[in-house]
């Protein structure tokens, strides 16, 4: 497409990359907390998606590496990236349905995995934001 749909996809990619790094990074914090208190999560970005760590981690990863700096190798081992999060999320919840049961597989029930439901992504960002900011104070 040339140099304007270069820029185009290395802005994007980089859009998809920072929005990425911030949903794993406040995915992790509220999970981090929650076993602090040997409490389930289920509010913040986890009221959207039960992995918002692994969420952000595969977008951040989809517009670096599929987006914004495709390569053979990267475009090729993206399905294979998503499908071992995949396998390692199933793994955690396994554990987690351990732990708190019937609770996790209500919420398991009416939370998807990793995509939110359609309509709620500007909502997962701006919890994400406000949640962030939230903790600087």
């Amino acid at each position: 497409i040339g140099e304007l749909g270069m820029l185009i996809s290395m802005l994007l990619g980089y859009a998809l990359l920072f929005i990425g790094i911030g949903l794993f990074i406040q995915g992790w914090r509220e999970l981090y907390s929650a076993r602090q208190n040997k409490q389930m999560v289920t509010s913040g970005l986890y009221r959207y998606v039960r992995h918002p760590q692994y969420t952000g981690l595969l977008l951040g990863l989809f517009g670096e590496g599929v987006i914004h700096w495709p390569t053979l190798f990267s475009v090729a081992l993206f399905p294979i990236i998503v499908l071992a999060y995949y396998l390692l999320a199933r793994s955690e919840e396994r554990k987690v349905i351990e732990q708190f049961g019937d609770e996790y597989r209500a919420y398991q029930a009416h939370v998807p995995m990793f995509i939110p439901h359609t309509g709620q992504w500007q909502k997962i960002i701006k919890t994400a934001r406000e949640e962030q900011s939230d903790e600087k104070i």
